[in-house]
């Protein structure tokens, strides 16, 4: 069989997105998953932003064919590059990766914004931080590219780097974590800087959360103008409709043991691998399947410590 169509599907340019897909599976338990890695040109934050929407859209063909519910660009890199075109392209709802400045400016003082050179470059980036400003006057807010950081992370090093070389020197009253990369070295971080880190992954799975309901209230909504089609009895279906199987908006792990036998002996196309994850299904697609498989499980034991 197929990888099952409706899911929600995740991009990144390599395993830094895992964090954020670890977030929404919490809010969204019932759902299935696509997580698109790119881990084959990854780290985007040093490449052309020609080069990157390129990727970027190569992906988005492979979401559109599975006929994705709603896109997760979990890349800030990326998000910042062309998350405006995507929308204006795909009819699909796309939810960018936003690092929580606002957030930290909030406290006031020195607030360090670590990102790839890319996403500081960003006409995104820049507009955000100047909103902040705005709203919070006491907070000085710098942009600090972190030059190869995501690329050390991506190696699966990141449980023993020396953050001395990579993270700018200071003090301030927050860092914001404007690479997905950054989360896997979260407490390392607060533990260099002496004080606490934002990401935005929270924010995410919120939005997700949100368009998703919406979605599902929408189908209800047209469902239930179905029901007074039939004209001898208006809390009826018609015959041809009663008995017909109406998948809901997102395939979901059924409890049943047929539906749960349904999804798990779902198979996907050659080179594409699944992972089920207890009441979860993640379809992995892209270049480094087995990678970002071992890299989310990592990241799931290391964080239930």
């Amino acid at each position: 069989m197929r990888i099952p169509k409706g899911g929600i599907a995740f991009f990144d340019s390599g395993i830094g997105g895992l964090t954020v897909l670890a977030e929404c599976m919490q809010s969204i338990p019932d759902g299935v998953f696509y997580y698109y890695g790119d881990n084959a040109h990854a780290p985007y934050g040093n490449l052309p932003q020609k080069q990157i929407r390129r990727y970027v859209f190569r992906a988005m063909k492979k979401f559109k064919k599975l006929k994705a519910s709603a896109v997760v660009l979990a890349c800030n890199t990326a998000t910042a590059v062309c998350v405006e075109e995507l929308r204006k392209k795909y009819e699909i709802p796309i939810i960018g990766a936003e690092p929580a400045v606002c957030p930290a400016a909030k406290l006031g003082g020195e607030i360090f914004v670590l990102a790839t050179c890319a996403t500081c470059e960003s006409q995104r980036l820049q507009i955000l931080c100047k909103k902040a400003r705005s709203l919070y006057p006491d907070a000085k807010i710098t942009l600090q590219p972190c030059v190869e950081l995501a690329a050390k992370i991506e190696k699966e090093d990141f449980l023993n780097i020396d953050l001395s070389k990579f993270l700018p020197k200071g003090n301030p009253t927050a860092v914001v974590l404007g690479c997905t990369h950054y989360i896997y070295v979260k407490e390392q971080i607060e533990n260099f800087y002496g004080c606490k880190a934002y990401d935005g992954n929270v924010g995410i799975a919120k939005r997700l959360q949100k368009i998703i309901r919406l979605k599902n209230e929408q189908k209800m909504e047209k469902f239930n103008g179905k029901k007074h089609f039939c004209k001898k009895n208006r809390d009826e279906r018609p015959p041809n409709e009663k008995n017909r199987e109406k998948r809901p908006f997102l395939p979901p792990l059924s409890n049943t043991k047929n539906e749960k036998e349904k999804v798990n002996e779902c198979s996907s196309k050659k080179g594409d691998e699944i992972a089920k994850r207890g009441d979860f299904a993640v379809f992995y697609l892209g270049n480094r399947q087995k990678t970002n498989m071992r890299s989310f499980n990592l990241f799931l034991k290391n964080r239930k410590k």
